[in-house]
């Protein structure tokens, strides 16, 4: 017998559909699920349907569903930005092509922060130790000169601290040391972050 069945709540013969269908509940307000609903459909017709170069446009449509962007961000059109208004962007800072930034909690980018190439910043999780797996957020913070690579994942609660690399790939669900290269599922350091001195 499977030790885990000791530990989920009884079945009822013949209800086993039910017990799914009742388990998960969401408890985003109302006024966010609007608008969501809202920014989806800006989204779709004005949003990503714009050239590549535009990126004053696309701040100025995040901006009117609360982003709170400096003037010199670069959002790419293929982002997904799932709520905007939790959206802060320092200067220089960047959402790359393809880039799924899914905000139910707070997401910051400070000074030239880069999100690369299909990366996915992911902002919630579910409780597996509630039988009910109710919904659990945290924020994503990356500081000044963070980068994270092609196809990489923060997970919640993580901070890429000034200067700190995820690398292509890496599954970051710890905080990372300022300048800290890191690697692989889960995230490990790899090496140090050093800069070339501006000629």
């Amino acid at each position: 017998m499977d030790p885990m069945e000791h530990q989920l709540p009884p079945i009822p013969d013949g209800a086993e559909a039910s017990f799914y269908r009742v388990t998960y509940r969401n408890r985003l307000s109302l006024a966010n699920r609007l608008g969501r609903i809202a920014w989806g459909i800006v989204h779709a017709l004005l949003f990503r349907t714009t050239p590549a170069p535009l990126f004053g446009w696309r701040r100025l449509l995040l901006r009117a569903f609360g982003a709170r962007l400096a003037g010199d961000v670069h959002v790419y059109p293929t982002a997904r930005i799932w709520a905007p208004w939790n959206l802060s962007m320092e200067r220089g800072s960047c959402l790359g092509p393809e880039v799924y930034c899914y905000n139910v909690a707070p997401v910051h980018l400070g000074i030239d922060a880069t999100v690369s190439y299909r990366s996915f910043l992911c902002c919630a999780s579910h409780d597996i130790h509630d039988p009910d797996r109710p919904l659990v957020t945290g924020p994503i913070r990356l500081e000044r000169g963070a980068y994270v690579f092609a196809d990489a994942f923060v997970g919640m609660n993580v901070t890429l601290h000034e200067g700190a690399v995820a690398a292509a790939r890496a599954v970051v669900v710890k905080d990372v040391a300022a300048f800290d290269v890191v690697g692989g599922n889960p995230a490990r350091v790899i090496g140090k972050r050093q800069l070339r001195p501006t000629p």
